[in-house]
């Protein structure tokens, strides 16, 4: 009797484990077809069929060489999501503050539209690049942060990324995230006002 019960045991646990391992594959392709959020994302930016498609406009102001619309297409984000893989266009404002003879710190302003054939994702963005000849090539910096927000298939998503240029390739990460960044805080008070 015991050996019957212990055979029946191993079989139901057998098919309720075949059950699960099943429930767990159709889930996981579930998931393929159909990526979840939130989700981190990386990737790479692939230039080389990148255009400037505007001549930019450039002046000095007090030692600050000021760069205005720069704009250009062609660059494709490779993202190991789908839903931010896709072709590049952008516009750029740069200053280019002149920290010696050899060494530059230039801060740009972004907008940027990535799209694809199911949607596509605009927004904003801000990067930093310290570099010059006397800077090491493993200490020179060049980051962009960007904030982006999904359209048609991607409507009510945004994407949060970090662009890191001092790779080779430029390479990204972040995440896709449903709804919004949360608001700004008002300014704390200050401290006569909490004192008070």
């Amino acid at each position: 009797m015991r050996a019957i019960k212990t055979s029946v045991i191993t079989i139901l646990a057998v098919g309720l484990l075949a059950g699960s391992t099943v429930g767990v594959a159709a889930q996981e392709e579930e998931a393929a077809a159909e990526p979840t959020t939130p989700a981190k994302v990386t990737g790479t930016i692939n230039d080389e069929a990148a255009d400037l498609v505007q001549e930019p406009t450039e002046t000095v102001v007090d030692g600050t060489l000021e760069v205005r619309g720069v704009v250009f297409t062609g660059d494709r984000f490779e993202m190991d999501d789908p839903r931010l893989t896709g072709t590049v266009t952008g516009a750029v404002n740069v200053d280019v503050h002149k920290v010696s003879d050899f060494e530059d710190v230039v801060l740009q302003t972004l907008e940027i539209r990535i799209e694809n054939d199911d949607g596509s994702w605009s927004g904003q963005g801000t990067s930093i690049i310290h570099a010059g000849a006397t800077i090491p090539e493993d200490e020179a910096l060049q980051l962009d942060t960007l904030l982006l927000t999904g359209a048609d298939a991607y409507g009510g998503l945004s994407a949060y990324l970090i662009v890191n240029g001092t790779e080779d390739p430029t390479t990204i990460e972040g995440v896709i995230f449903a709804g919004e960044m949360p608001p700004f805080p008002e300014p704390p008070a200050e401290e006569t006002e909490a004192a008070e």
